[in-house]
């Protein structure tokens, strides 16, 4: 699957996951928002590891 593809699909969830979260008023809770912090942090971990990967076999 190609990035744009990925990017195509997500961006859609994404959006529906933060409509259904301010429609629930869930952004106030502190465990909402200690959660998608984590999963920032994860995501960005992962992305600095593949995108070093890359650059060492470039």
């Amino acid at each position: 699957m190609s990035p744009r593809a990925k990017l195509l699909i997500t961006l859609p969830v994404i959006a529906v996951i933060v409509i259904v979260l301010v429609y629930f008023r869930l952004f106030a809770s502190p465990v909402v928002f200690a959660v998608i912090f984590a999963l920032y942090v994860a995501v960005s971990l992962r992305n600095r590891r593949k995108f070093r990967k890359q650059e060492r076999s470039a």
